[in-house]
């Protein structure tokens, strides 16, 4: 997904971290960014709370996609990755 203007092809499978670190960035440039004046303490910190819960899955889905990486081609079957 390209949300940047000045987006090159060069890196065309972005890690998950990478992905949410631009969404979140036009999120705060579009909708918290111009709300700040008229959010309460308690809505800043919910947002506050929604930003870094985003951040800890988008690290996992890193970790996980990295996991991944390591493993391809080292399976017999490889449909059977998440087999017990």
């Amino acid at each position: 997904m390209n949300i940047e203007k000045d987006f090159s092809s060069q890196d065309s499978d972005p890690s998950s971290n990478d992905v949410m670190d631009m969404a979140m960035g036009k999120l705060a440039t579009m909708l918290i960014e111009p709300m700040q004046d008229k959010l309460t303490q308690e809505q800043d910190a919910v947002l506050a709370l929604i930003g870094i819960t985003f951040k800890i899955i988008a690290e996992k889905a890193t970790a996980l996609e990295k996991m991944e990486q390591g493993f391809q081609g080292s399976f017999t079957n490889e449909n059977d990755f998440n087999r017990n």
